[in-house]
């Protein structure tokens, strides 16, 4: 699966796409100069990063610097390449590698299980129905995507988040730009 980022600024004229990539970031601090140095001054910015399939974010810089952050899965994205920028917004959980022995979370009865369930069906693989959001669900409602709507459509397309991004693009203004740049 790949990823797709863009940084976007907002003109007199509309949203343009700038020549810079998220991926040159270490750390939001670092991605937030990026997008101010790149960016028009007088206009708000915003960095789009989406996992194919699996979740997205979205990095807002407002007019008066303020930084707003929406990440539509926090799992998805701590195990993702941009774990360090967003790493603020992650919940610490513990590594799977610091688990004591005895907590072996049931893999012996799970084995067992496994025996007896080999002339099943399989089940398809489902997309994590739990989870969870996180950073700012009111982003953009001054410009008309209220938290509640934004969240609505991230737990109703968990597997499109390309469809949701284009949703708030729509009502904000960048939609058009953002497709050109794909």
């Amino acid at each position: 699966m790949s990823y797709f980022t863009e940084i976007l600024a907002e003109t007199s004229d509309g949203f343009r796409a700038l020549d810079v990539d998220v991926r040159d970031a270490s750390d939001l601090d670092s991605l937030v100069e990026m997008m101010q140095a790149a960016g028009s001054e007088d206009g708000e910015s915003v960095a789009v990063i989406e996992h194919e399939d699996e979740w997205f974010g979205l990095v807002r810089v407002c007019t008066d610097n303020e930084i707003r952050v929406f990440l539509s899965d926090l799992r998805a994205v701590e195990l993702s390449p941009f774990a360090e920028i967003f790493a603020d917004f992650l919940d610490s959980q513990p590594d799977a590698y610091e688990a004591e022995p005895e907590e072996e979370f049931g893999l012996e009865e799970e084995a067992a299980e496994d025996d007896e369930d080999e002339g099943e069906e399989v089940e398809m693989l489902e997309f994590d129905a739990d989870a969870e959001w996180g950073g700012d669900a009111e982003i953009y409602a001054d410009r008309g995507v209220r938290a509640a709507d934004l969240i609505e459509q991230v737990e109703k397309y968990r597997s499109d988040p390309a469809r949701v991004v284009a949703h708030v693009g729509e009502t904000v203004g960048f939609a058009d730009q953002l497709q050109a740049a794909r």
